[in-house]
């Protein structure tokens, strides 16, 4: 992901590039990113990152969602070690509401990973 900054009101947002020859190789992947931008406009919770714009051109797709100044969970880890127990209760927490509001919307996350935990 990388960061862009809304010049009008100098507001941050995470911009995610998806490359269109990426998905052309592999099954069915370009279902599952539109069923994922499907699911992403429905949705709305705060431990969920929100998406506001895609938009796309002959060779990307770009996403633009919320920007969370934490990054990513595997990266902070990679960075800075694990997490303290304290840092760990909250993000369990975080990551357990998000879930749960998920299933309440007949969602489920399928892919949930290090990766995939972005922190605030």
């Amino acid at each position: 992901m990388s960061l862009a900054v809304n010049k009008s009101d100098a507001k941050n947002y995470a911009i995610k590039t998806i490359d269109k020859t990426k998905l052309i190789a592999k099954p069915n992947s370009l279902v599952s990113l539109e069923q994922e931008i499907s699911t992403l406009r429905k949705i709305d919770h705060p431990n969920i990152m929100k998406l506001y714009e895609v938009y796309e051109n002959d060779l990307y797709i770009h996403l633009v969602l919320e920007y969370l100044e934490g990054g990513e969970l595997f990266q902070r880890n990679a960075d800075k070690g694990l997490l303290t127990e304290q840092e760990t209760y909250k993000t369990a927490q975080s990551v357990l509401r998000a879930l749960n509001y998920c299933h309440t919307q007949n969602i489920i996350h399928r892919d949930l990973k290090p990766e995939n935990i972005v922190l605030v």
